[in-house]
């Protein structure tokens, strides 16, 4: 399993063609990148709950909101995510996914996905 972690998501087109799992250290708001990368299906991103779960107050409320919209972004372009959590069931992740605006669908996706690479 490759995992490549990102400083800025400008970074993420570089590894488009290549199998691996990119973790972003901040999810800002870019239509570009992650349009690059759903052209091509292979670069996953790797969504941490574990950075959602150990965050407490406003920085948790912060790292929610900019993974929700980050979230969007790649179902409305089609880009593959993927759940990474330490001590969590599957089932948990999917519910942590309804948290960030998924579906039951989705997040068993999202979970699934990390299986494959």
């Amino acid at each position: 399993m490759n995992i490549i972690t990102i400083d800025k998501i400008e970074e993420a087109p570089k590894h488009r063609n290549k199998k691996i799992l990119l973790i972003l250290k901040n999810y800002t708001y870019d239509e570009g990148s992650v349009k690059l990368i759903a052209e091509k299906k292979k670069a996953c991103f790797l969504i941490d709950l574990d950075r959602i779960i150990n965050s407490k107050g406003l920085q948790r409320a912060l790292e929610l909101s900019r993974i929700r919209t980050f979230l969007g972004l790649c179902n409305r372009f089609g880009a593959f995510y993927a759940f990474r959590s330490t001590n969590r069931t599957a089932e948990e992740m999917i519910h942590m996914g309804f948290l960030l605006g998924l579906n039951r669908g989705q997040g068993k996706f999202a979970v699934k996905m990390l299986e494959h690479y």
